[in-house]
């Protein structure tokens, strides 16, 4: 049995099983596998290889960047933060609910200058949904009042004119991060 590309599977294998995981928990994609018959394939093999999910997950999703649009929001938030932490970033998931405005906490430790802390708002939108002015001004209001270093919003949409200006009236705190930027940051893994 392979569950990662790593480990050979088909496309179109891996194609279900990342359709699962975003419908659905882990727990779930294992469901009707009965372990008990199968004790012999994990006994008889003598070396254990962990892959790291979330570079598979960001694998898949390079190849298939169309089905960002159909995870959760959740999930949109658990992928962005991979791609931060694959980048050497510490980072922590906000909770689900009530998270006041910040889905993910990203912290860049530099010897140089420090620690920098980035808080990350994700917005699983619709390509022709986008991303207003009232969410970018909530979140640089954030920054300031966490006493961040950065404020960065990322969207599988785009941004109103209006998001836009208030972004580059407040550069040097805030990023809008687009579905253009995410493909662009998707490239740079191998």
């Amino acid at each position: 049995m392979s569950l990662f590309k790593a480990d050979y599977i088909e496309d179109e294998e891996l194609d279900k099983i990342i359709m699962q995981y975003g419908q659905s928990t882990l727990v779930d994609l294992f469901a009707g596998f009965d372990w008990s018959k199968k004790k012999k394939v994990a006994i008889s093999q003598s070396t254990v290889i962990c892959p790291n999910i979330e570079s598979e997950l960001i694998a898949y999703f390079k190849k298939h960047p169309e089905q960002l649009y159909s995870i959760t929001p959740r999930k949109f938030e658990e992928f962005v933060a991979a791609i931060f932490r694959n980048h050497g970033f510490d980072v922590e998931l906000t909770p689900e609910t009530r998270d006041g405005g910040v889905d993910v906490i990203a912290i860049h430790k530099s010897p140089l200058t420090g620690n920098t802390v980035n808080l990350i708002e994700c917005k699983r939108y619709a390509p022709d949904n986008k991303v207003g002015i009232g969410v970018v001004q909530r979140l640089v209001g954030n920054v300031i009042q966490r006493q961040a270093h950065k404020g960065i919003v990322v969207t599988t949409s785009y941004f109103t004119a209006d998001a836009v200006i208030v972004s580059k009236e407040s550069r040097n705190i805030l990023t809008l991060n687009d579905y253009s930027d995410i493909l662009e940051w998707m490239k740079s893994f191998n």
